[in-house]
């Protein structure tokens, strides 16, 4: 078997109860290496589009890459896919933590579970043994509990656990994975799917190996050595290692890319000083914490108040600062913090939670709802204490919860009059914490990324802010606010991120592709060029579009919310602007090498040797 993979993948039918182990073939791993590349192989040849989400033919998928558990820096991630309760399309979701590379040292590259159990339970996976077992005790716990019950029941402190909490259990469509008392797989309603199959956990234990070996170690630990300070060099890493993700909130600010009350205000800095990575650091910070392998550290462990004593727990990264903070026009960093913890485990992503009370807030504002629908709650912004309790009840999918547990756009059509002209998603998955009218080529990233709007498609602001990737052919710089020539960056960059959640190394290691291809090549053995490897990116990143289309989706898919397009705001740093996305749509299907109505052409499905695999 190729270095750096276990070789095998576990197939669990929940309706049967039936565990087998498949092996991995090195055609596959060489066209698709691992991760979501990989997975989107598996769900696109055995997944009817048609399928209803939370239907026991809906497959869900774990997996690990060439590089998760090995010497590699940041390779402590892992992957899931499936298909999305909330959007009804692609779905996949990433973690950090320790849980992926201990299921390759318990012997698997992966998971694929299908079908419905009858009753609650979890899988437990430990040194190349599976077993399913009852997790009725576990049914209706949070993620945390659940964690530690798992431990207690194996009697093993070192076991690892994703599991959902109750918005999984009760399909809340954005319910995440958790692992780690803290990372999570937050985002396209991974948590509804495992839910949906009555699956609480996987437990996972290797006790043979503490890092997966390389086919050149030697090789590999010299090279290593030698990046760490490249990694450690990069001012962006710098800023998390001190400051934790939300360490860029007050120069995103600056730009005018934090969103602030739901996206229509320009300028907040007395807020966001009291939000901010900084104020963090000496307010409520306890500890750093890392994933496996890194050297950065980004992860913050701080006191949380409310809701009985003050306790310790996983920090609120930047995107949550800003979701259940400036989006909400909420600057109280002891409830956003508080609120993470809950989202944590209940099994929710921030993210969409921050931008649905958010929602909720602009609809109460402009009397589309009242108290009367809400349940006596007054949605007023910046009240900490309505953000708590909306978290709890979409936790529970209870209240009026219920309504935006299903996602802005769905909650929009239920509440109904103007509400569907704000309710800020990019098919069906809501805005992440970054404004494209900051970052023209970001709006452009948001339309055409294949799991909806999303910032880590690419991170093509960075290229916006003057960062250069001469390995990617990025040699120039582009201007932030302009719409001119951004859609070759934006592909290149959609096709790189496509490749790191394929091997899977953490994007935040910032290393240049070359090196990147390096220690792939240190860890398989294998002598694959960096056009090689691109090409994987390129075909991954098409073989998710043509999943979408047949899942229904068009061209009418690949837009922006009224307000990005339309909307410019009065202030701040992008004060004035709007995007103008038709331009750039066009130039990116024409260099992606899909016609006009942004379908993969024959010519570039042969191409990408997609044709066998995809009916042309």
């Amino acid at each position: 078997m190729v270095s750096g993979y276990a070789g095998k993948i576990l197939r669990v039918d929940l309706t049967a109860q039936s565990i087998s182990t498949e092996q991995l073939g090195e055609d596959d791993l060489r066209r698709f290496i691992g991760g979501s590349g990989l997975g989107s192989k598996i769900v696109y040849s055995e997944l009817d589009p048609d399928i209803h989400p939370l239907s026991p033919e809906n497959l869900l998928v774990f997996m690990t890459g060439p590089l998760t558990g090995t010497a590699s820096p940041s390779s402590g991630r892992y992957c899931v896919c499936t298909k999305s309760p909330l959007t009804g399309l692609w779905a996949e979701a990433h973690a950090a933590g320790y849980w992926g590379p201990e299921l390759k040292f318990a012997g698997f590259d992966g998971v694929i579970l299908e079908g419905r159990a009858e009753s609650p339970l979890y899988l437990s996976i430990v040194d190349g043994q599976a077993d399913l077992r009852d997790a009725s005790k576990l049914w209706g716990r949070d993620t945390y509990t659940t964690e530690t019950l798992l431990r207690e029941e194996l009697k093993d402190e070192s076991l690892k656990v994703a599991s959902i909490g109750q918005a999984g259990e009760r399909g809340v469509l954005f319910a995440s994975i958790m692992n780690d008392y803290g990372r999570a797989a937050g985002r396209c309603g991974v948590g509804a799917v495992m839910g949906s199959k009555n699956l609480k956990a996987i437990a996972v234990r290797g006790t043979r190996l503490k890092v997966i070996p390389a086919a050149k170690d030697s090789m590999l630990n010299e090279f290593l050595r030698r990046i760490y300070v490249t990694i450690r060099s990069y001012p962006t890493t710098q800023i998390y290692a001190s400051y934790g993700t939300d360490g860029i909130m007050s120069m995103m600010h600056e730009y005018g890319d934090v969103p602030i009350k739901y996206f229509t205000r320009g300028s907040w800095p007395q807020g966001i000083e009291k939000i901010s990575g900084e104020a963090m650091a000496k307010t409520i910070l306890k500890r750093q914490w890392a994933c496996y392998r890194c050297l950065i550290a980004c992860g913050r462990q701080v006191i949380i108040q409310g809701s009985g004593p003050d306790r310790e727990g996983a920090g609120p990264e930047y995107e949550t600062c800003a979701s259940l903070g400036a989006l909400c026009l909420n600057s109280d960093l002891n409830v956003i913090a508080a609120g993470n913890d809950l989202c944590n485990r209940y099994g929710i992503d921030t993210i969409s939670a921050g931008s649905v009370i958010a929602f909720a807030m602009e609809c109460y504002e402009k009397g589309l709802i009242s108290t009367k629908d809400t349940g006596g709650l007054a949605l007023d912004w910046g009240d900490g204490e309505v953000i708590i309790k909306l978290l709890n009840q979409i936790g529970l999918n209870q209240g009026f919860g219920a309504v935006l547990a299903k996602g802005v756009r769905s909650a929009a059509a239920e509440i109904g009059g103007s509400a569907q002209d704000f309710a800020l998603h990019v098919k069906g998955l809501e805005m992440p914490m970054h404004d494209p009218r900051a970052f023209k080529g970001l709006g452009l990233q948001y339309a055409t990324s294949h799991r909806g709007a999303c910032h880590l498609r690419g991170l093509v602001y960075h290229v916006e802010q003057g960062e250069r990737i001469p390995d990617l052919g990025i040699h120039k710089r582009y201007q932030r606010l302009t719409t001119e020539d951004k859609a070759f960056p934006v592909i290149a960059l959609q096709n790189w991120h496509d490749v790191l959640d394929s091997l899977i190394m953490c994007k935040f290691a910032m290393l240049p592709p070359a090196s990147v291809l390096s220690i792939l090549n240190m860890v398989t053995g294998w002598e694959m060029t960096l056009q090689e490897l691109l090409r994987v990116g390129e075909r991954t990143y098409n073989l998710k579009r043509v999943f979408n289309l047949e899942c229904g989706a068009t061209r009418d898919d690949d837009t922006l919310p009224k307000r990005f397009l339309k909307e410019p705001l009065d202030e701040g740093g992008s004060r004035g602007e709007i995007v103008d996305l038709e331009p750039m749509l066009s130039d990116y299907y024409r260099l992606r090498g899909w016609d006009a109505d942004g379908i993969p052409t024959s010519q570039k499905l042969e191409e990408l040797g997609l044709n066998k695999l995809v009916a042309v």
